[in-house]
């Protein structure tokens, strides 16, 4: 059986496991001579995966590079088990999307599967950034997409007691009581004031986003 296991390990069309099959095969039994235990030899393997990500793959390593540098390794097992519960084709959907392996019209030209790279829409190359964050024929997906992780956020928060909260959505209080008209990020105030800026953006931009809105709120936080 193990026999059978290794032979498809060679001729898997993957790369990565094609990877794992030559790493073990100096005839040694990988569990018990080359690691201490399985969770070792998972390890090693995905370290090397993510090196590969990092260092090697062009489209794909901007991309994982910016989430692992910037996402907060405290909520790294929150996330996993978030996406763990997604149904199937949401999960697919995911990993497709942190890989940049979903079929976009720069993926479909880059695999040699359509000649034509561009957005039917606006004719931009339509790369993964173009779609989630770039279109401007999509804006109000963009906007409908921003309030419906704001709308979460606003219901989770308003179970919080003896607090009141603002939200520029429809059903709360306007933030603009508290901010004026100019700024209207998602406040909470319960003898002191909460301020919460949301942004979905795009994973690369994730410093420039940040940037952006503490210069946009700092004069706002200086009169709070």
């Amino acid at each position: 059986r193990q026999a059978v296991l290794r032979k498809a390990l060679k001729s898997s069309p993957n790369e990565s496991t094609n990877d794992l099959w030559r790493a073990t095969s100096n005839h040694t039994n990988i569990q018990y001579d080359a690691y201490n235990s399985t969770k070792e030899v998972l390890k090693d393997f995905r370290s090397r995966h993510e090196n590969k990500l990092l260092n090697q793959l062009t489209s794909q390593g901007s991309f994982f590079c910016s989430v692992k540098k910037f996402a907060l390794p405290q909520l790294n097992k929150v996330w996993s088990i978030a996406q763990s519960k997604l149904p199937k084709n949401i999960y697919n959907f995911t990993i497709r999307y942190i890989n940049n392996s979903l079929p976009t019209c720069k993926n479909l030209n880059r695999w040699a599967i359509s000649s034509n790279s561009d957005c039917s829409f606006c004719l931009s190359p339509e790369t993964l950034l173009h779609i989630v964050a770039g279109c401007q024929f999509y804006l109000d997906r963009f906007t409908w997409r921003h309030n419906s992780v704001l709308n979460f956020f606003a219901h989770t928060l308003q179970t919080v007691g003896d607090s009141t909260l603002y939200a520029d959505l429809n059903g709360f209080k306007s933030p603009s009581i508290l901010t004026g008209d100019t700024y209207r990020p998602l406040s909470c105030s319960n003898g002191s004031l909460y301020v919460v800026e949301l942004t979905t953006g795009y994973e690369t931009n994730l410093k420039n986003n940040v940037k952006r809105k503490k210069d946009k709120y700092r004069e706002l936080l200086r009169q709070l």
